[in-house]
């Protein structure tokens, strides 16, 4: 019988160089498993050594999600691979699969490592072609909404780019519309048998550092249309882990986190292409400064959402609104923008009084740190939903709210210095990976806006 192991096959470009299938094998107590998912871009692909790159680098990221079903002891690909590249995918690994181990009360010494050893080579470089501009990962969240007003405002011309599977866009085309961007749809298709064999009774199931794939898919758009940056929305908070299991922090936001863009950003061009830039322009940003700055965009109320549901691939599971009550994304969103918007502008947003449902008073003890551990998705921190929470109170608002009576009687309003830590979240952030070229001008833009 042979060995469990997850080899890397091979990957293919079509002949309108516009959709690539990507291969893999999954050997699992003696069965073998044959996956082919593919990436259809909106342009063609390059026929450069660059490009090339790239889609090795998107073969490795993509095989996350069929490697973790089983977990074998051993991978094999077929590229070679120095310390260095071996070192930043077992930190790939380790860490934005360290949700994924949590989930499924694993080691992390049960993942396969990679190790440096010979093997394809796709060297050269055509990089006298200019790369100008940028793109955007859009979401429809308010964080992708900021970044983006706040590159325009650096005169960089943008456009933006967001991997579809299925033909879920959810907000971004509209948010793509009021921005007044065009948007790059890269569509992407998991194999179909990945379901049925997700559901062997020794299947793991788990979170996957889908942010490094996101960033490999601008990447390779970037290249093929000669961009300069590709350029994301994480802010601070996405640093934070939400907790520890078995010695090792665990980070819902890992492959959002400053550590992981230092990586990738370095990644790219030292293996990629050393024109393209991967950084986010809102990481001095806390979740309260990405909240103030956004009350300013009113023309983007009526279109944007941070809930996670509206992407669901299957149409029936979707929400029929922008929001519901099953993403804590939602009630985070809630809390930090009420004191920096009307009660007419909260209604307008969200159309749910998120503070007067009875239904939400677990996840928002865990949210706030009173009871448990915040849950792991992409909220505000305890801290953060604290302070705003205790800026409605000072102000006199949603008073009869049962989650503000809540707030009450557990402590978590009370008497503070709240302009005190309200100053310390406004204040830009010291961790940042901008280019060179837009570091000073982002961050006065950011300064006056905080300020203002």
């Amino acid at each position: 019988m042979q060995p469990d192991e997850f080899i890397y096959t091979a990957f293919n470009v079509s002949g309108d160089r516009r959709t690539v299938v990507f291969e893999y094998c999954l050997r699992h107590t003696g069965a073998e498993h044959s996956f082919s998912e593919s990436l259809t871009f909106p342009v063609p692909l390059k026929d450069t050594p660059e490009q090339i790159r790239s889609l090795r680098s998107l073969h490795l990221a993509l095989g996350i999600s069929y490697y973790k079903i089983f977990v074998p002891p051993v991978v094999t690909h077929p590229y070679a691979m120095d310390d260095t590249e071996a070192g930043f995918w077992n930190t790939v690994w380790r860490h934005g699969l360290g949700q994924f181990l949590y989930d499924n009360n694993l080691t992390a010494d049960k993942l396969a490592r990679f190790t440096a050893h010979d093997g394809q080579q796709f060297e050269g470089t055509t990089a006298d072609n200019e790369a100008t501009g940028a793109f955007l990962g859009l979401g429809g969240g308010k964080d992708s909404i900021v970044a983006g007003e706040l590159l325009k405002a650096t005169g960089t011309a943008i456009r933006g780019f967001v991997m579809a599977t299925g033909e879920a866009l959810g907000q971004a085309g509209e948010v793509a519309k009021v921005m007044d961007i065009p948007l790059q749809a890269v569509e992407r298709r998991l194999d179909i048998h990945l379901s049925e064999v997700d559901k062997a009774p020794d299947a793991y199931h788990g979170h996957v550092p889908i942010s490094l794939i996101f960033a490999l898919v601008g990447t390779a758009l970037a290249i093929a249309t000669d961009t300069a940056y590709v350029m994301v929305a994480n802010e601070a908070s996405a640093s934070i882990p939400q907790l520890e299991h078995e010695g090792q922090t665990i980070n819902h936001q890992w492959s959002k986190s400053f550590e992981a863009e230092q990586a990738i950003q370095q990644y790219i061009q030292r293996l990629i292409d050393p024109r393209v830039t991967y950084f986010s322009a809102i990481r001095r940003l806390t979740s309260i400064g990405v909240a103030k700055l956004f009350a300013n965009y009113p023309q983007y109320f009526e279109v944007f959402t941070s809930d996670n549901t509206v992407f669901r691939i299957d149409p029936a599971r979707r929400p029929s609104g922008r929001w519901s009550l099953e993403s804590p994304k939602s009630l985070s969103s809630y809390v930090l923008l009420a004191p920096w918007l009307s009660d007419g502008n909260v209604r307008r947003i969200f159309g749910i009084d998120f503070l007067n449902e009875v239904s939400l008073a677990q996840l928002f003890l865990e949210m706030t740190g009173t009871e448990g551990h915040p849950p792991l998705d992409c909220v505000g921190t305890p801290e953060e939903l604290i302070l705003s929470m205790n800026l409605l109170a000072r102000d006199g608002r949603y008073g009869d709210k049962a989650l503000m009576q809540l707030a009450r009687e557990r402590g978590i309003i009370h008497e503070a210095d709240w302009d005190e830590l309200l100053q310390k979240l406004l204040q830009l952030q010291a961790d940042e990976a901008l280019p060179a070229k837009l570091r000073d001008t982002i961050a006065n833009l950011l300064q006056q806006g905080l300020s203002a």
